[in-house]
């Protein structure tokens, strides 16, 4: 019997690759257009990777930012309060079409991870704040962050 407790969700999702996988992903994601990770993003990134986020499988879509904001749960209806998304510049946007695969590099240029993109949609800061925060106003640290820096 394990002393650990059971993740979120019931299941870890430990994204890794490992070995041949991981070495043919990154050659492939040479070719990738590349974004580079706001350090949040980063952060983000490496608990979606390592499990630390489960039951999430990578960034949130519409569909789970919606239902979070809406009722602090994920579309399957799992607890979850805080929206996990990855946004990024409209120049870098308007380049990507659905089913293009990226590159995610940290700030010093450093492949992490690849993704595929399955939706192209624009959260809601200010709605995200009042959701999450309890107010729009900009005082607040929280959401003077996601205006200004998401």
């Amino acid at each position: 019997m394990s002393e650990l407790i059971s993740p979120h969700g019931g299941v870890l999702k430990q994204l890794y690759l490992d070995g041949d996988s991981r070495q043919r992903m990154r050659d492939q994601a040479r070719t990738y257009p590349g974004w580079h990770l706001t350090p949040r993003q980063l952060c983000d990134l490496e608990l979606l990777l390592n499990g630390g986020f489960s039951p999430l499988e990578g960034f949130m879509g519409q569909a789970d930012y919606a239902a979070v904001l809406a009722d602090m749960r994920l579309a399957d209806g799992t607890l979850w309060p805080m929206p996990i998304t990855l946004d990024v510049d409209a120049t870098f946007a308007d380049k990507l079409s659905i089913g293009d695969w990226i590159g995610l590099h940290d700030p010093e240029g450093v492949l992490i991870a690849v993704m595929r993109v399955d939706e192209r949609w624009q959260p809601d800061f200010g709605a995200e704040g009042e959701a999450i925060f309890g107010t729009r106003d900009e005082a607040h640290p929280g959401v003077a962050y996601l205006l200004h820096r998401s």
